[in-house]
């Protein structure tokens, strides 16, 4: 008896879909995009960042293995809404500060620097005020500036303008502050008013712009590098709580729009984890010391400080810096006492 054939199904050919198959190597082409690039930022940013130049006023100091223990990062505040240059012109600075981060202690301390501090600027005659070399020369001779200054090396700066200071201080939600004495100004040439009570006061963004910002009293500038300071502390007491963690990536947001530095990712990580860790007495900050000065040549109002002082300004917040040698010293003696005649 004949086996039965069994009847096979006809064998459609599946038609190719075009479409997907475009989709696919779309999508396959952007991972694999995106994958290159990721490498490539990885590479630069944590493997091998950009090689930063470490600036000291000479190059024992740019050098030193004790000093370069820790991280110096110049601070530099822009306010364009308050300055008197036309938007194309060079703006002096509003606000610098030295961050210096100890890693190994965990340890942080702020030297505030008055805008009116006296100084020779490298390159340019006779003395000015250290806010103008930004203006003259941007980051580089800012920098250079201060090393001369403080004979620390800065390794990085971080320059902000207040509208990264006012948004940050809105997205962690403000500042709990006691404002020692009621604060008004107005000037409508600048669109400023600033206008604050006296007392414990809750700050959000646009008010501690204004706090940090007012000048106006007996002191002027000093009063408010003071202030400037009196805030600084009152934000790293709230800044790393559990609230202001959860938006860490907005912040990372608005320093990317308005914060220009060259402080590579790891760098920035380990400076951060410095601070996150540091109690009311790990953090130091101080002005920079000196006295009132009043030029005879022009009129020109300073902060003098000398040597000695900004030694005593180092020491007190526990900054190694590179001591002058006499030679050094006996030139800056005869220095200050020719602007005094």
């Amino acid at each position: 008896m004949e086996e039965e054939k069994v009847p096979q199904r006809p064998r459609h050919k599946r038609k190719l879909r075009w479409g997907r198959l475009v989709f696919v190597i779309v999508l396959l082409a952007g991972l694999v995009t995106a994958g290159f690039w990721g490498a490539v930022w990885c590479y630069d940013n944590l493997i091998a960042p950009p090689k930063v130049e470490v600036v000291g006023a000479d190059s024992k100091i740019a050098a030193d293995a004790l000093l370069n223990q820790r991280i110096n990062v110049l601070l530099l505040g822009i306010d364009d809404g308050d300055s008197e240059a036309a938007e194309s012109e060079p703006k002096r600075t509003d606000a610098m500060m030295l961050a210096s981060f100890d890693p190994d202690n965990n340890e942080v301390a702020l030297v505030s620097m008055p805008r009116d501090t006296m100084v020779q600027i490298p390159g340019h005659k006779g003395y000015d005020k250290i806010n103008a070399a930004y203006a003259y020369g941007g980051v580089m001779l800012a920098k250079q500036t201060v090393a001369n200054l403080l004979r620390v090396p800065i390794h990085y700066y971080v320059l902000v303008d207040w509208r990264a200071f006012k948004e940050s201080i809105d997205l962690i939600g403000g500042v709990d502050l006691y404002v020692d004495k009621d604060m008004y100004y107005e000037d409508p040439y600048a669109d400023l008013v600033i206008d604050i009570k006296h007392g414990y006061q809750h700050l959000n963004g646009e008010l501690a712009g204004q706090y940090v910002r007012f000048r106006k009293d007996e002191l002027g500038d000093i009063g408010r590098v003071q202030r400037q300071q009196k805030f600084m502390m009152a934000l790293a007491a709230q800044i790393f709580n559990i609230d202001t963690v959860t938006k860490i990536p907005a912040l990372f947001s608005t320093v990317d729009r308005h914060v220009e530095t060259d402080m590579d990712t790891m760098t920035m990580i380990k400076a951060a984890n410095t601070f996150k860790l540091f109690g009311d007495q790990n953090l130091k900050s101080c002005m920079l010391y000196g006295d009132f000065y009043d030029s005879p040549e022009d009129g020109i109002s300073y902060w003098r400080t000398t040597p000695e002082q900004v030694e005593r300004t180092l020491d007190e917040l526990g900054i190694p810096y590179m001591k002058r040698d006499n030679e050094d010293t006996e030139n800056n003696n005869e220095t200050a006492k020719e602007a005094e005649q």
